[in-house]
């Protein structure tokens, strides 16, 4: 007797005529991925919006199933059912039976027995403690607040990790910054006024001023004008490349020197302006004392005011802008803002830590200076002898000045860069917590070179 229900079929329903079977389909293998640009890591992602505030009294909404997060309500197709009633927890809930227990208690902490304490110089050191993490350093430096020490070392480690794409870059910018100078020093007939240089000699014996000095003045002028400008390009476009170099380094991420200058080719209309208002505003203070020294022609008390005041100001305010302003550029190219908001957010990240910014800017400074005073000696034994003598330096000696200045620039202008950067990523890691976010990312980037590997 057979005893299957009614309501089950024991057969299995049969295929029709005719039907292949369904070829299994294959999965379609990973598609590789680029790594992601270095400014995703510095980026603070948007916090979600907080759920709506429940009420303290009566039923409590819950939320339903295959929604998105934040929206209640029943789920689809059961709209007309009653609303469940949940009590409020601020009136007490009922005892609950069965819950499991729990595992994984930290134990408690018993102290040694008198004695057994440990002596100085045996604690244990910074990441050892439980509470702590290990240090965690995947690229150029530690992932923690750095030290001054830490700020210049990552600073010659990019260097010395990514020497291609820094000094290569920085070679070819340098030469045709060079290259230009020299061109338009041949044009405007005064090399040496176009490289900052001057006779230190003058065979004239009349006093009066000739068109010939007034010739000189402006194509020196002009010549100093252009070289300026020159600079000013080319100190911008290196430190885009060097920012985004230090951003892939700290995290441990091999930099694409192709992909790095990409991204600096597509705004660097933006980085130059940003380059060029942190590095003019911090001296505009300085026209005040230009204004004290023009109302000296018209009174010698307003001038004397004038030249007082103005200097005054220009001695608070212009070590005040050199400093908020410092991290501007490394705010430009890793967190993707505009000029203005990069100055604006360059003033309120170093607010609280002025001295510390300005005092680190101001030693990488100094240590460029002596650098480049030593690598200058030769360019002074080239342009001494020229200068004394009151005559124009002869071709060997242009040849000799623009080799020796570009490899003055080549070697300076990075190492200035890369410790601006890394000075902005201190300050964030005390001020914002960056060092968590880039602990994740470097994590996420080694475990998908892992397999790879």
């Amino acid at each position: 007797m057979d005893e299957t229900p009614g309501w089950v079929d024991p057969t299995p329903p049969a295929e029709p005529a005719g039907a292949e079977p369904a070829e299994p389909v294959a999965a379609a293998p990973p598609a590789a991925t680029a790594p992601p640009p270095a400014w995703q890591y510095f980026t603070s992602p948007t916090p979600a919006p907080p759920p709506p505030a429940a009420s303290s009294w009566g039923w409590q909404p819950e939320p339903a199933l295959g929604h998105r997060h934040g929206e209640y309500g029943p789920p689809p197709g059961h709209e007309g059912a009653p609303p469940q009633y949940v009590p409020n927890p601020q009136f007490g809930l009922p005892p609950q039976y069965g819950a499991p227990p729990q595992y994984g208690a930290p134990p408690q902490y018993v102290p040694p027995p008198y004695g057994q304490y440990p002596q100085y110089g045996q604690y244990p050191q910074y990441g050892q403690w439980g509470g702590y993490q290990q240090e965690y350093k995947p690229g150029i430096v530690p992932l923690r607040p750095l030290s001054v020490g830490e700020v210049l070392d990552g600073s010659f480690s990019t260097i010395r990790k990514h020497p291609r794409i820094v000094f290569g870059f920085a070679a070819v910018l340098s030469v045709i910054a060079e290259l230009i100078r020299l061109a338009v020093g041949l044009a405007l007939n005064n090399v040496p006024g176009t490289f900052g240089s001057t006779s230190l000699s003058s065979n004239q014996t009349d006093s009066t001023t000739t068109s010939e000095d007034l010739h000189s003045l402006a194509t020196g002028l002009t010549g100093s004008l252009v070289s300026l400008v020159v600079n000013a390009l080319c100190v911008a476009l290196l430190a885009g490349v060097v920012t985004g170099v230090v951003g892939k380094a700290v995290i441990g991420e091999q930099a694409n020197g192709r992909d790095i200058i990409g991204a600096v080719r597509k705004r660097w209309f933006g980085l130059l302006i940003v380059s060029i208002l942190a590095e003019i505003l911090p001296w505009t203070p300085l026209i005040l004392v230009v204004l004290g020294i023009l109302l000296g022609l018209i009174s010698t008390g307003l001038g004397v005011l004038g030249g007082v005041l103005g200097g005054v100001a220009a001695l608070i305010l212009c070590p005040l802008l050199w400093g908020r302003l410092a991290v501007a550029v490394p705010i430009f190219i890793l967190e993707r803002r505009g000029p203005a908001a990069s100055i604006a957010r360059s003033w309120r990240l170093v607010r609280g830590a002025f001295w510390r910014t300005w005092g680190l800017r101001a030693l990488v400074s100094l240590i460029v200076s002596v650098a480049s005073s030593i690598l200058s000696v030769p360019l002074l034994a080239v342009l001494i002898p020229s200068a004394l003598r009151g005559h124009n330096p002869s071709t060997v000696t242009l040849v000799l000045l623009v080799i020796f200045s570009a490899i003055v620039w080549m070697l300076t202008q990075p190492l200035i860069a890369a410790s601006l950067t890394l000075i902005y990523i201190d300050r964030r890691m005390r001020a914002e917590g960056l060092d968590l976010q880039l602990t994740q990312a470097a994590r996420a980037a080694a475990a998908k070179a892992a397999p790879a590997a």
